[in-house]
């Protein structure tokens, strides 16, 4: 027999804090695995845009690619509170991460990749979309 749940609006604040917090984490995340050489993307490849390959480098490019990452996870946030919170899948948020993963893959040309960056995009992409999903879901929830 199923429950029916009841769920609550999410507030702006409350959205802001979930990117804010998933930018850290897995902008962190990120740095570890290009320092590390699992990907050729860290944080800096977000200011690829705004400042050029060739400054991406430098001090300001990572600043700028930071401040992109807490844009991109506001967005992501707020994009998946908006269209996909309705469904109440504890998978959704995987489809979203690959969502993502799929529009990163096409602008950083994923044929190119190798085993490991594709791996490590994967599993990044997956695990933010899984932070972005099932935090959305559980304050939706009211799941303490």
């Amino acid at each position: 027999m199923r429950q029916h749940m009841e769920t609550k609006p999410i507030g702006w604040l409350k959205i802001a804090e979930i990117a804010f917090w998933g930018a850290v984490i897995w902008g962190f995340a990120r740095m570890i695995a290009s320092y590390f050489s699992f990907t050729p993307y860290g944080v800096r490849a977000f200011s690829r845009a705004i400042v050029g390959m060739g400054a991406e480098n430098s001090l300001p490019g990572i600043l700028v690619g930071f401040i992109v990452l807490v844009v991109f996870s506001l967005v992501a946030t707020l994009l998946y509170a908006l269209v996909f919170s309705r469904v109440h899948l504890w998978w959704g948020g995987i489809l979203y991460g690959l969502l993502w993963f799929i529009l990163f893959g096409f602008f950083f040309h994923i044929a190119h990749w190798t085993v490991n960056t594709l791996s490590t995009e994967l599993t990044w992409f997956l695990s933010l979309g899984m932070f972005i999903g099932m935090s959305v879901s559980a304050e939706k929830l009211d799941v303490e």
